[in-house]
Parts: C-alpha cells; sequence; structure tokens
C-alpha cells in the first residue's frame, strides 16, 4: 500500500470519526430530513471506504493465496542440461545429464540424451555405445528400459558401424531376455529384417 493511499484512508476514517461524533450529539434534535441526508452521507462514505481500501485489500490476499507459489521454484535439471546443448556446450551437458543420471538411476531419458549427445554433436559413435553398454552393465533398469536400451544400441551398430555381427547378438539378447514378450517379437522382426538386407 502507498503512502498516498495510506493517508487518504487515515484522512477518511478520521473524517468518518469526526462526523459521527458530531452526529450522534444532535441526533436526536434532527427531523426526519436532515436524518437522511445524514445516513445518505454515512452509507456512501463506507461504501467508498469498502471499494478504495477493503475489496482491494481482500482481492490481494486471494490473489496470493491462489497464485503466489509458497516457496521457491528450483529450475528443473533437465531444462539446464537441454540448454546447455541449445547453447552448444555439449560436455556442460554431459555433465548435468550424468548428475541426472546419479540423481535417478531408474531414468533411462539421460543415459539417452547423453549418447545422442555424443554420438550427434561429438561425432563419437563409440563413445555413445561405451554409455549405453556402460549403463546396461552397471544398472538393473527394468524390462521396457533394457529393451530400449538394447534396441537403440543394436541400431547404432548396424546404421553407424555397419556393423551386423553385433546388430544381431543383440537382438538375440533381447529374444533370449525378455521371451514371450512384445520386445521378443520385435527383435524377431528385426533379425528377420537384417538377414533380408543381408
Amino acid at each position: 500500500m502507498t503512502n498516498k493511499k495510506l493517508i487518504l484512508i487515515l484522512v477518511s476514517v478520521s473524517a468518518s470519526v469526526l462526523f459521527a461524533w458530531s452526529i450522534s450529539s444532535k441526533w436526536n434534535e434532527w427531523g426526519i430530513g436532515t436524518k437522511f441526508v445524514a445516513t445518505f452521507f454515512i452509507a456512501i462514505a463506507l461504501g467508498l471506504f469498502t471499494v478504495l481500501v477493503v475489496l482491494p485489500s481482500l482481492a490481494d490476499r486471494v490473489g496470493a493465496f491462489f497464485f503466489s507459489a509458497p516457496e521457491q521454484i528450483k529450475p528443473d535439471p533437465l531444462i539446464k542440461a537441454a540448454a546447455k546443448v541449445s547453447q552448444g556446450d555439449y560436455e556442460g551437458a554431459i555433465k548435468a545429464y550424468h548428475a541426472i543420471a546419479s540423481e535417478e538411476p531408474e531414468n533411462r531419458f539421460p543415459i539417452f540424451e547423453i549418447a545422442k549427445i555424443q554420438q550427434e554433436y561429438l561425432r563419437d559413435v563409440d563413445a555413445a555405445i561405451e554409455t549405453f553398454e556402460d549403463s546396461l552393465e552397471n544398472n538393473e533398469w527394468a524390462e521396457n528400459d533394457a529393451a530400449a536400451i538394447m534396441f537403440r544400441l543394436q541400431q547404432i551398430y548396424l546404421e553407424s558401424k555397419q556393423d551386423e555381427k553385433h546388430a544381431t547378438v543383440l537382438l538375440q539378447n533381447i529374444i533370449d531376455r525378455f521371451p514371450d514378450t512384445r520386445h521378443s517379437a520385435n527383435a524377431h522382426h528385426r533379425l528377420n529384417e537384417i538377414n533380408k538386407i543381408g
């Protein structure tokens, strides 16, 4: 609340109290018309006070309750890491994604992003392969995550290294590790495609 508004409120309240005191001392002497006019002006003064002071203050409190965050929002580490990629700071992005991966070991997204940066931006296919292989070796992945990593790894071997042998071994591992699943069916389908090409 500004000083100007505060002064206006104090003056209004003081004038209202003074006016009410003068009215109360002569109320019994006044006729009905004078009482009506006095009541009318008191109602206007109360209405203005409500509109200018009470309602804005109440609206501020209600707005603060519904729209203000109770605590400071921390920046999302994934957004920070993605920002580093868009700024061309690939090593910084890899470090940021590694930090996320250590804090959330069950989250495969940072691993995929690290490998993507290594393969697409740093043109280091071997580093991308090593990232996926290390994650498979050192993490206990859920079925869907492990299969996704293995499929991506075989894709890199096949498309970037032209290494059908490694790609087929990985696909066979998926079939053996996840029998009677959609992952196994997808791996069979992919093996058939490789065999037709080969």
